[in-house]
């Protein structure tokens, strides 16, 4: 009897498999072309994040509406020191908004939460740890 339950253990177990088919490396998932809705201003917001030779990622983000600079559309947000902290989890202590209009550039924390391979949730802060916004962002690209 305990022969024939470890057999059928064995042939259970080998049709589970250990990792989804569609399981990538850690922190290729972040990259690709991600939209969402900023939800302090309702801006459309959109990143492009790369993940460069040396592992680290580099963003560049735009929105049609930027609070911190004065609520107009000119202005980039980038960042190229995007480390991982976790598997599902990124930040940078140097997310740069560029203001066009007025030539500012304020500097900004950002953590990245993979929620699923298509669901990104963005979150920023000054420099001090005082809540900026928390966007969420669905990927739009195909690997």
């Amino acid at each position: 009897m305990r022969r024939h339950f470890a057999l059928m253990t064995v042939v259970v177990l080998g049709f589970i498999p250990l990792a989804p088919a569609s399981a990538q490396p850690p922190g290729e998932a972040f990259q690709g072309y991600w939209m969402g809705i900023d939800p302090l201003d309702g801006g459309d917001s959109r990143r492009s994040i790369v993940q460069q030779k040396d592992g680290t990622f580099a963003m560049a983000g735009r929105d049609t509406r930027l609070t911190l600079c004065d609520g107009t559309d000119h202005g980039i947000g980038t960042f190229d020191d995007g480390v991982l902290v976790c598997r599902r989890t990124m930040r940078t202590d140097k997310l740069a908004l560029r203001c066009f209009n007025t030539g500012d550039v304020v500097l900004l924390l950002a953590r990245y939460h993979l929620i699923s391979d298509d669901v990104m949730v963005e979150v920023q802060t000054t420099q001090e740890g005082t809540f900026v916004t928390r966007i969420v962002f669905h990927k739009v690209s195909q690997d």
